[in-house]
């Protein structure tokens, strides 16, 4: 993480961003994208895709990046072949492997189905600090690392 990626993040350190927000709009930037454009569309992925505990927001933020960079706009044939797929593939066994999992509720250990009370335990137990911040720095690495 160097320290343009640093001074990006802190910008989100008020919170009010979701960890999809952060990463796509710090690797949106360094391909071109507006940053407000970037967190809108990368507004509903946060929580585990709208706060259904599935794919963590930081890993759905990294995919979007790589899609923008790498994903195709013609058709292509669903292999390995296609990098962004491939790309894709590489990140989520690497959160794989040191997390055990890509799933948000997973991660966090919260259930935020239960909008309310997976609020309230994630601002109790601090997960944005010790959890899901490690991780948006994380996917963000990687994608730089592989692309």
């Amino acid at each position: 993480m160097n320290d343009n990626h640093m001074k990006l993040l802190s910008r989100f350190n008020g919170g009010g961003f979701s960890c999809s927000q952060m990463v796509f709009a710090t690797l949106g930037k360094k391909l071109g994208i507006d940053c407000k454009q970037a967190l809108r569309l990368a507004t509903g992925f946060g929580a585990g895709i709208a706060y259904q505990d599935d794919i963590c927001g930081a890993v759905s933020g990294a995919i979007m990046a790589i899609g923008l960079k790498h994903g195709n706009d013609e058709p292509s044939k669903a292999d390995l072949s296609n990098k962004a797929l491939f790309l894709t593939r590489e990140l989520i066994q690497r959160i794989k492997a040191k997390h055990g999992s890509y799933k948000c509720k997973d991660l966090t250990g919260i259930d935020h189905t239960n909008l309310e009370e997976g609020m309230k335990l994630y601002q109790e137990q601090g997960i944005a600090g010790r959890i899901c911040r490690p991780i948006v720095i994380e996917c963000i690495e990687i994608v730089e690392e592989i692309w």
